[in-house]
């Protein structure tokens, strides 16, 4: 079954045929825009005695001027397609579409003859066929081309790959010298007389990626770009490229790229750069496996969590110590990790000694709250609830280890002895009674029935508006 073909239903009225010829052979080497002029107008053909057919009504509608109009059916008259009768107005008359050998298209007679002589001359090695000659004349056409800057082109590319050098090669080059808008002779001459004053340079650097060979024009420009763009010294590169041991010139460019974003110019700079990468690298590695984790390609760890790290101080020692911190709690992610990080950030717990002696203190206050929990005979390793009482007993109220034992003594029996605990030193800290002179005084009283009575007395009063807005905005000075 055909890949295109008519539906039987389709009415051929109003339809415009366009010959496959066209389609095959002249369409795909002319430019977008000549392609449209010309199947705009051939539907025309069949509206002859219509208003909208004008080359005024085809410019507007095309959205190109009348110029531009013409040289496109100029364009079109050298292939022998339409003849233009008429150029102010514009009349054209469209031509039966006949196939020529290969893919060749027909010009004026003489037109590019100077030029075909000076490529076939710079080109000796082969044969120049119709159309690798018509390609050239195409992006003449499209592209604006100088022909002179054109034969210019095509002799340096011979230089540098020998006189077989492929059309395809040389028209990769032009066209990305017509993309920089080099298309003059004066200036194809210029770029080209720049690239030569760093050929020995270049050659350097290949020879350094261990390739033995000249230069293609990509690569040369991506050196314009290294020295010219980027600000980067000869030596610089050259020492760049000695260090890379595949990936040739894709990877220095790369490489290149990466230190013009970190603002790399110097060898010092580049070097450290390199040796703080590598030591990410390594912690990634290590850090990654503390935690029991596997990663084929730590460049996302080292971007996301360890570069991150680094610049917060760490060292590799201190993640190490943090990761296996992490994993006996079974924080075993890097998520968790990064979480943990910043919790010691936070308390400025930065290096391994300040993280060790964080850890004794710690320890020691572990130990106390032991015996708290033995003085009120409970049974049990100290918790994270434990802590923050015994922070908030120590550090806010103001109480002291011996105080703190005195109530913990008298809580034995208690249900609840932590909470009866938090009871009595709340009220002792209303007060304002913390030395253990007073603590001891208010426990020899009747402290079961005194915070009753107290507590009675706090539930029976009512509160202001005012007075509870000024409770509750002191509670935002209150970190939890």
């Amino acid at each position: 079954m055909a890949f295109c073909s008519y539906s039987s239903s389709i009415n051929q009225d109003g339809y415009t045929l366009v010959d496959n010829n066209f389609i095959g052979e002249f369409m795909p080497q002319a430019p977008a825009n000549y392609v449209k002029v010309y199947l705009y107008g051939l539907s025309l053909c069949s509206a002859p005695n219509q208003d909208y057919n004008s080359s005024d009504s085809a410019s507007a509608l095309l959205s190109i001027s009348q110029d531009e109009l013409l040289a496109a059916y100029e364009y079109w008259q050298e292939l022998s397609l339409v003849q233009i009768i008429s150029k102010n107005p514009l009349e054209v008359k469209y031509l039966p579409v006949r196939a020529h050998s290969g893919s060749a298209k027909i010009r004026a007679k003489g037109k590019y003859a100077d030029f075909n002589k000076q490529v076939q001359s710079i080109i000796t090695g082969r044969m120049i066929k119709p159309i690798e000659y018509n390609e050239y004349y195409n992006i003449i056409e499209s592209q604006h081309f100088d022909p002179a800057a054109l034969v210019m082109i095509i002799k340096y590319c011979t230089v540098l790959k020998g006189e077989n050098v492929s059309y395809n090669y040389i028209l990769a080059v032009a066209k990305s010298f017509a993309s920089e808008n080099v298309k003059s002779a004066e200036a194809v001459e210029k770029k080209l007389l720049e690239q030569e004053k760093s050929t020995i340079e270049i050659k350097q650097v290949l020879d350094a990626l261990g390739l033995k060979r000249n230069a293609d024009i990509e690569e040369r420009n991506c050196y314009l770009k290294w020295t010219n763009s980027y600000g980067f010294t000869h030596p610089v590169i050259l020492q760049v490229a000695k260090s890379i041991k595949n990936g040739g010139v894709a990877k220095l460019d790369s490489l290149l790229s990466k230190y013009y974003e970190q603002h790399l110019f110097s060898l010092k700079e580049i070097q450290e750069y390199s040796e703080q990468r590598d030591l990410m690298f390594e912690t990634a590695k290590n850090v990654s496996r503390n935690l029991g984790l596997y990663y084929q390609n730590l460049e996302n760890v080292v971007e996301t969590y360890v570069s991150a790290w680094f610049n917060m101080g760490y060292s590799p020692e201190t993640l190490e110590l943090i990761s296996n911190y992490c994993f006996r709690n079974s924080l075993r992610s890097l998520e968790s990790m990064d979480d943990t990080v910043s919790r010691f950030f936070k308390l400025g717990l930065v290096s391994v000694e300040a993280i060790n002696q964080h850890t004794s203190e710690m320890a020691q206050i572990d130990k106390k709250i032991k015996e708290v929990l033995s003085a009120c005979e409970l049974v049990r390793n100290v918790n994270s609830s434990d802590r923050n009482f015994y922070k908030v007993w120590t550090n806010s109220w103001n109480f002291d280890h011996e105080s703190i034992l005195l109530v913990a003594k008298k809580a034995v029996g208690k249900t609840g002895p932590i909470a009866y605990m938090n009871k009595i030193l709340s009220t002792l800290s209303s007060e304002n009674k913390h030395s253990l002179a007073d603590v001891e005084k208010y426990l020899s009283n009747n402290t079961i029935t005194s915070a009753t009575k107290d507590k009675k007395q706090m539930t029976s009063r009512e509160y202001t508006n005012a007075e509870l807005e000024a409770l509750f905005d002191s509670l935002d000075d209150i970190e939890v």
